[in-house]
Parts: structure tokens; sequence; C-alpha cells
């Protein structure tokens, strides 16, 4: 597709600094182990306490976009990031390890939202501004497997000179972001003396929570954003732990995922036209990761080459489900955000996706993969709830704010 000269920043912005992300992914638990001489648990503990903690701070993003523009922001939370892994080099306990990684782990969590809202005032149709988070979506995932690669240097040498140069390398990534941000032109800054055209009422000056709909989407996209965890979390532990399928089964399927999102999620984007049609992409996302749960359920009662066919069935809906539900939501979280008001009802709406994240794996564990291929069952028939539910909230937000798009589906 062809990018206005905002969207190609944004690109390449999102290229510059996923490949920082994927360096410090393949290379920083080896060194903190190996060189700073933390324990795994304590790298672990602390990036879960900084995930938890950095929940609340990270609201701060949208309401800082929302006073002093989204493109300074989201340059200053690069900017940070590239700060913080910078100065990792200077860690040498837990304590400095931890408060580091809540000021990255907040930059982190400030990111998405405040991208979002950068989009919305740079890209002025709606839906090249979902395409447009389709690509950046393509190419982040592309820098994370090329910044991972990047990093089997410093693996291979495992020094501390390696491994220094490669924080100062995802520095300088995270900088050239920033850099690559503040060009980008915001057509149509937010402002806060008028609602936006075409609203049904007026949002509430200084309201401090989204409406009850917004906040009820929000909910259920946790419910929805499951899918990510269903594959960090439950795909790996399943397979190891549940059915005889090998090993290298985890592995394969991993890369069967990003294979599926790179090729997918743009084409998939372009079905997110029309208010009616976008939400109904809720409901396909609820009722296609149900069929991905049967098809793990399924998987724990076979063996062999079947075991492997279902695992790998489940892996390709659980993929579709989520390009269909990166579409939707892009474009329903910012279309039923008020426009003066939007970087903070993006902020609030991006805590179903780090709630689901720091809670998902405790919900896996805990609750399904303990009742085995019933936990499967009970998920299927949730997310098809979910997924109708939030089909209708979105509507009913749509309809009340009368969103100026057309309904052609």
């Amino acid at each position: 597709m062809k990018l206005t000269a905002g969207g190609r920043g944004l690109a390449a912005a999102a290229l510059v600094q996923s490949l920082g992300i994927g360096l410090f992914m393949a290379s920083s638990m080896a060194y903190f182990t190996r060189q700073v001489d933390l324990s795994a648990n304590q790298v672990a503990s602390g990036l879960s306490l900084a995930g938890v903690v950095a929940l609340g701070i990270s609201l701060l993003g949208g309401v800082l976009a929302d006073r002093y523009g989204a493109r300074r922001v989201l340059a200053a939370v690069y900017l940070g990031r590239g700060v913080c892994c910078a100065a990792y080099v200077f860690v040498t306990d837990f304590w400095q390890f931890m408060a580091v990684t809540l000021c990255a782990v907040a930059c982190d969590r400030a990111g998405p939202p405040v991208l979002q809202a950068l989009v919305a005032v740079a890209v002025p149709e709606r839906a090249e501004r979902t395409r447009l988070l389709a690509v950046v979506n393509v190419v982040r995932n592309c820098g994370l497997g090329v910044g991972a690669m990047a990093a089997g240097v410093a693996l291979a040498s495992d020094t501390q000179a390696a491994y220094r140069v490669t924080l100062v390398a995802i520095g300088l990534a995270f900088l050239g972001g920033a850099v690559l941000v503040l060009r980008v032109t915001e057509l149509a800054a937010p402002t806060a003396e008028a609602a936006p055209e075409g609203t049904a009422e007026r949002p509430v000056k200084g309201r401090v929570l989204p409406d009850a709909r917004y906040l009820t989407l929000t909910g259920l996209n946790f419910l929805l954003f499951f899918f990510d965890t269903m594959l960090l979390v439950a795909m790996p532990v399943w397979i190891l732990e549940h059915t005889d399928a090998p090993r290298a089964t985890v592995s394969v399927l991993f890369a069967l995922n990003t294979l599926l999102v790179v090729v997918l999620q743009i084409p998939v984007s372009k079905l997110a036209t029309g208010q009616r049609r976008t939400t109904r992409m809720l409901t396909w996302t609820g009722a296609v990761l149900a069929v991905s749960s049967l098809c793990f359920a399924a998987s724990g009662s076979v063996a062999g080459g079947p075991a492997v066919a279902w695992l790998a069935g489940a892996v390709v809906t659980l993929s579709l489900a989520e390009v269909i539900a990166n579409s939707a939501v892009w474009d329903l979280s910012i279309a039923l955000a008020p426009e003066e008001q939007r970087g903070r009802y993006l902020s609030v709406f991006n805590l179903s996706v780090a709630g689901q994240r720091v809670l998902g794996p405790v919900m896996v564990t805990g609750l399904l993969l303990g009742s085995g291929s019933l936990g499967w069952l009970v998920a299927a028939a949730v997310l098809v709830v979910a997924g109708v539910a939030a089909e209708r909230v979105a509507r009913a937000a749509g309809e009340r704010m009368r969103v100026g798009v057309p309904v052609d589906a």
C-alpha cells in the first residue's frame, strides 16, 4: 500500500526501534545473568513487578499526549527507552536493575496508545490509519526478527564488552526512532476547545475515565486479546506437558505464527471499512479464537501426526484471530475516542492489552491448563460470548457518537 509521508516516517521509526527491541529481547537475559550476576528468578520477578507498577504509570502517556501533542510524547517515550537501555550498562545489583526496568517498562507500556494517537492526527483517512498500523505491525515483527538474529553476535562472544556495545546500539536505535517521529507532521492536532465534529454530545471536560461503553469495550478486549497469552504461554506449556508432540513443534509453531501475521495483517486490515463491518470483526475474533481453543483441546486426545496437525490448526486459527482483532480494535479504539481526549482514552484502552500480559499467564496456568481439555472448552465458550458482546457494545458506542463513516456491510 502507498503511505503518506507521515506514514512512511512512522513505519521507519517502528522498524528502527523494533530492531533495538529484538536485540534487547534476545540478549538481555544472558547479560543480566552472566555479566551482572542476577539470578533468572530475580530478572523474571523484577520484570513482573515492573509490569504491574507500570500499568498505572503508563496512563500518564495519554494525558501528556492530549496536553502536549502525541508526536512530542512518543519521541520522549522512545528517547526514554533508549536512555534506560544505555543505563543498563551501569547496573551492578538487583535494586539498580529494578529502578531502570521500572522506567523502561513504563515507557514501553505508554508507547502503543501514544503511537495510535499520533497516527490519528498524522493520517486524515480513517481506513488509512488502520492500514498504516497494520504496516507498522508487520514492520515491527520483521524488525524484531532481524534484531534477535543480530543479537547472536553478542551471545556468541559472551563478553561484557560485547553486551555493553549491544546495549548502546539498542539505545541508539531508540534515539533514531525518536528523531524519525519528530519529523512526522501532525495534520489535526487535538484541541481542548471543541468536541469532535459529528458527535452526539460533548464529553465532559476533564473527565478522568472514558465513558461506560468505552470502558466496557476495554474489558471485553481484555478477553479477546487472550490470543497473545494463548500463543506465548498456553501453547508451549500445553505442547510440552499435555501432548506427545515433538518439543521442536513449539519453535516451528512460533515461526508459523510470525509468518502468518506478516503475510495476513495488511490484507485483513483492509476489511476494517465501515462501522458495522469493523464491529462485526469482533464477533469473528471470538469465534475464530474459539475454534483455536477446540483445536488445542483435540490435540491432547490424540498422538503422533494427528496431534501435530491439530496444533498446527490451532495456531493457524489463532494467528487469523490475532490479525482480525488487531485490525478491528486499532480502528475502533481511535474512532470511539473523543478527539480532545484521545490520548487518555487510548491509554485506558491499552490497559486491556497490558493487563492481559500481566494477568493472562496466571489465568492460563491456574485455570485453563489445570483443567485439561475441559479448560479449553470453557475458554471457547467465553470467547464466543466476549466477541458477540464486544460487537454490540462497539456498535452502540458508535451510534451514540454518530461516527461519520459509511455503514456499508
